[in-house]
């Protein structure tokens, strides 16, 4: 039995690639989906209508060439358009003759929708701006040093004047990150509405993940704006301390050099408690999280 294993194999493979071979050799009938493009004969001109983005085809045809297509990674259902009015009625139907798959081997039994309203508009472009997308898991301890960056920061869009009117900027696509403890760099295609071209189609975000910690920035003097001249404000004291949070390499880098404490003449004459509480601007990614003393006193000296 062990030496007629082997046969037994062989003629079962053998007798299921001949059933295979007369199935597919029949005729069918398979509904399929393909992309609708419509394709300008004149570049200047774009179209501004909402079209559907696929449309739905009956086809009848063998097996094998049915499978053929359906394997097929490039399929699309094209319609070549002649410029020569600015609105058309087009019937599907006729455009198959566009679509050199769709030859005498196969039969078009229904296209839904069988027609589609096209208008017309002259073709613009413009630059715009790059919003990026990102959902990014930090692991515990760790964030973002910075906002995240985009390369480019702009990319130029095409299409029909009307639609770009109202197009200041695009977004990535979602970018999902996990377990984020390190810089990262990810490639990521833009989204774009149908009509609309983008060059590049693809942008690079990167985003700098650093170990996030706090530290204490002590004698920071304070710096008194839109003193008169014959004023003289003593404060008391006159530095303070912060404590600030931020990337371990950003912080690693800062002193109390790169900090603005700032008191406001004005608000002193306007302040009733006899203390005031002074203006941080602290360096850029760098977040403050409370200053020590959190009111400053004062006194004012006249000439």
């Amino acid at each position: 039995m062990k030496k007629k294993l082997p046969l037994i194999i062989a003629s079962f493979l053998f007798a299921v690639i001949i059933w295979i071979s007369v199935v597919l050799g029949n005729s069918f009938i398979y509904k399929i989906e393909v992309p609708l493009k419509i394709f300008i004969s004149d570049k200047d001109i774009a179209v501004k209508s909402d079209l559907p983005s696929a449309i739905i085809l009956n086809l009848n045809a063998q097996g094998w060439r049915l499978l053929s297509i359906l394997l097929s990674k490039d399929v699309t259902f094209r319609s070549v358009l002649p410029v020569k009015e600015s609105s058309y009625k087009l019937q599907l139907a006729g455009s198959t003759s566009d679509n050199p798959w769709l030859n005498s081997e196969v039969k078009v039994v229904d296209i839904s929708p069988a027609f589609v309203q096209i208008e017309l508009d002259k073709k613009i472009s413009k630059k715009v701006k790059v919003n990026p997308l990102a959902t990014v898991d930090f692991r515990k301890g760790f964030g973002l040093a910075r906002q995240l960056n985009v390369f480019p920061d702009s990319v130029t869009v095409m299409g029909a004047r009307t639609l770009l009117r109202s197009i200041n900027e695009v977004n990535t696509k979602e970018l999902f990150v996990e377990d984020a403890s390190s810089p990262f760099i990810e490639q990521i295609e833009i989204e774009h509405s149908p009509g609309i071209e983008v060059s590049p189609s693809q942008v690079k975000i990167f985003g700098d993940v650093q170990k996030i910690v706090d530290r204490e920035i002590q004698n920071i003097p304070i710096k008194i704006i839109n003193n008169p001249l014959n004023k003289t404000i003593l404060l008391v004291p006159d530095k303070i301390s912060l404590s600030v949070r931020g990337g371990i390499n950003f912080l690693g880098r800062i002193s109390g050099n790169d900090f603005q404490v700032l008191l406001d003449y004005n608000d002193i004459i306007a302040d009733t408690l006899g203390s005031i509480t002074p203006t941080v601007m602290p360096p850029k990614y760098v977040h403050l999280l409370y200053l020590a003393p959190e009111r400053i006193k004062y006194i004012i000296k006249k000439y």
